[in-house]
């Protein structure tokens, strides 16, 4: 009985494994020039934090890469969770700064 137990237990760990992570492309970076004069806050500018082209991958459904956008993963994490958890379509998705929105994709790749 005490072997069934450790194999079920054993399986239960690795069911709990990363099988997925997350590949973050930035594709698009934007400055609504025509809204700031009407509505100016922060800089006058596009994103100054992220660059077009730049890609992040994901180890885990829960922590931001390191150099990644605290705001954009706030409002991405729920996408990034549901490929993690297997969803295979790839995503197009962009932060809610309406000033100045960054367009990303989203990816599921096999980790290791």
């Amino acid at each position: 009985m005490n072997e069934i137990m450790k194999q079920k237990e054993t399986e239960g760990i690795e069911n709990l494994r990363e099988r997925y992570g997350c590949r973050i492309t930035v594709l698009k970076k934007v400055f609504h020039a025509d809204l700031y004069e009407q509505y100016p806050y922060g800089a006058a500018t596009a994103c100054g934090r992220l660059e077009e082209g730049q890609v992040f991958i994901t180890e885990n459904r829960w922590d931001a890469p390191k150099g990644f956008c605290d705001w954009a993963w706030s409002e991405l994490r729920p996408m990034i969770q549901s490929i993690h958890g297997g969803h295979a379509v790839p995503m197009i998705a962009c932060c809610t700064d309406g000033l100045r929105p960054v367009t990303f994709k989203l990816e599921r790749i096999e980790l290791e």
